[in-house]
């Protein structure tokens, strides 16, 4: 496991003041001698380098870095520019207590979104919280509804549509009862767990979850029992970390006359306030309480912004943080875990407009305007890059393997893919209401009445396509007459197979695009 290292620059060194697990390593320097304690460390750790390399291999000097900084006094954050390319964006912190001191505002503090840590206090409290959050990674699944199992108090109906929810209607009670339970617990984990369930009501009904500690290592020892309520599920719930809890049995108690609708109940690693699976990582919700993640990174704060949307990933999280970061631009990934593997970043209208506003935010963050956005991502991904297009009219859209019409990719299930991709069903129920033709009928023409409405006068299109793509084999076919219509310019590559079958050309193409476009509007060297 990657080792935790956290840098602390302040008045007073507090390594004398706390213990830490073996997974971390704490450094302190003082404000005014930064830049010269970087440059002996940085000698030591390549001194050391040397002595373990092979007799006769060439020594490649490294550049040290650090998982955070922690800034525990005030002072002049000039000093900070030498930690430039050591800090990850959204690493940098200060205590709490520094709050209404530190309004300084430089290029440095704005590129790492320097920001308050959610706790203070003692220094081994604030240790101990980091240990727990500066995790390498990210994860998140969820429990199924496939694996629910409907207690045999319930008398009402119980409905499955697909895996999109399943719908319980009837008297539940005049006190909380049993509603059901998953046939599989969750396991504990050495960091906190968020839990979120997805869940609407009607009529005069409340839920209750009910959350039962196991004891580690026994059959069944009881730990301890928590009890959500409705309220308490307004925001994810964290499951503190703690090592005597093997797994969690999470089951749902009811009560009152109504229908309640579930869907997937999702758990994650958690940072407990420092973000969404990675540090600055942000989530948006809506009142079907279905999700989605953005993370911003800044980088050099120059032109242009460019947007990744997420391909279809069972595992819940984001996607392409090295290559996009590898660009050297502000960056913003978009992430869509609902379903089995996302919902290609359409729904609710409230949870779009999250979306758009968040590119938005960005943008204003930056102070960049449309023209100086790109948006792209792959397959899934490249719908949503596409649809919001028709929002943002960036200056470039770089996609590769497109959809257009996803009502037709889930009406050709039976005859072109049995069995596979499933889940799209589940989607147009979600997005289209039903499963009948009107329902594809609207998910198709959902696209096309945003898309189709824009010019995109000033929007260049880059567009890689699978020949014999057998998700949505028209999706080209229908692009480029519509694009020819417009005063878009666009750059089409073809290449033989299924949605499946090439992807490492089209990911190579991919990025050629972004560097040729990079270069051409923005003068960035490759």
């Amino acid at each position: 496991m990657a080792k935790i290292k956290i840098l602390q620059v302040g008045d007073d060194d507090w390594s004398g003041q706390i213990s830490l697990s073996e997974d971390m390593q704490w450094y302190y320097a003082a404000p005014d001698q930064l830049a010269s304690w970087i440059y002996q460390h940085e000698e030591e750790h390549n001194a050391k380098l040397a002595l373990v390399t092979p007799a006769g291999q060439d020594v490649e000097r490294q550049q040290v870095s650090f998982t955070a900084l922690l800034i525990t006094s005030v002072f002049d954050l000039m000093h900070l520019d030498t930690l430039s390319n050591r800090i990850e964006a959204h690493a940098a912190f200060y205590i709490p207590e520094l709050s209404s001191q530190l309004s300084q505002e430089t290029s440095w503090s704005r590129q790492k979104v320097l920001r308050s840590l959610p706790v203070g206090g003692e220094p081994q409290k604030i240790a101990d919280f980091l240990g727990l959050t500066l995790f390498s990674g990210q994860y998140g699944d969820k429990l199924k509804l496939p694996d629910l199992v409907v207690s045999p108090q319930f008398t009402g109906t119980v409905t499955n549509e697909g895996n999109l929810a399943t719908h319980f209607e009837g008297i539940f009670g005049e006190t909380f009862e049993p509603l059901y339970t998953y046939r599989y617990n969750l396991p504990s984990f050495p960091m906190a767990l968020e839990i979120w369930l997805e869940y609407q009501k009607e009529g005069d009904c409340q839920l209750l979850v009910e959350i039962v500690s196991m004891e580690r290592g026994s059959l069944g020892n009881i730990k301890e029992s928590v009890y959500l309520t409705e309220e308490q599920l307004q925001t994810p719930y964290v499951l503190a970390q703690d090592d005597s809890v093997g797994f969690y049995a999470i089951s749902v108690l009811a009560k009152g006359r109504g229908r309640i609708s579930v869907g997937s109940l999702h758990w994650r690693y958690s940072r407990q306030g420092l973000g969404q699976f990675v540090l600055g990582g942000r989530r948006h919700q809506d009142y079907k309480r279905q999700e989605l993640f953005t993370y911003f990174n800044p980088g050099d704060l120059k032109p242009p912004l460019t947007v990744y949307f997420s391909g279809f990933r069972d595992a819940e999280g984001f996607e392409g943080f090295y290559m996009m970061k590898s660009l050297g631009t502000p960056f913003l990934l978009v992430a869509d875990p609902r379903l089995e593997g996302g919902c290609f970043y359409s729904g609710s209208q409230e949870l779009e407009n999250q979306v758009v506003g968040a590119i938005q935010e960005a943008l204003d963050y930056l102070g960049f305007s449309h023209q100086e956005l790109i948006l792209s991502g792959l397959s899934m991904g490249a719908f949503g890059s596409l649809y919001y297009a028709a929002d943002l009219e960036p200056y470039a859209v770089i996609v590769g393997k497109p959809f257009t019409n996803l009502g037709d990719t889930t009406a050709a299930l039976k005859l072109k893919r049995p069995g596979e991709f499933e889940t799209s069903a589940d989607m147009l129920r979600n997005v289209g209401g039903g499963s009948d033709q009107e329902a594809i009928d609207r998910w198709n023409a959902r696209f096309w009445d945003k898309f189709g409405k824009k010019e995109f006068a000033k929007t260049d299109f880059a567009i890689a396509y699978m020949e014999q793509d057998d998700y949505d084999g028209l999706a080209i076919q229908r692009l480029i007459p519509h694009l020819a219509n417009t005063q878009a310019t666009l750059y089409a590559k073809g290449y033989e197979g299924r949605h499946n079958d090439n992807s490492r050309s089209i990911n190579k193409w991919f990025m050629t695009q972004y560097h040729k476009l990079l270069e051409i509007g923005f003068e960035r060297k490759f």
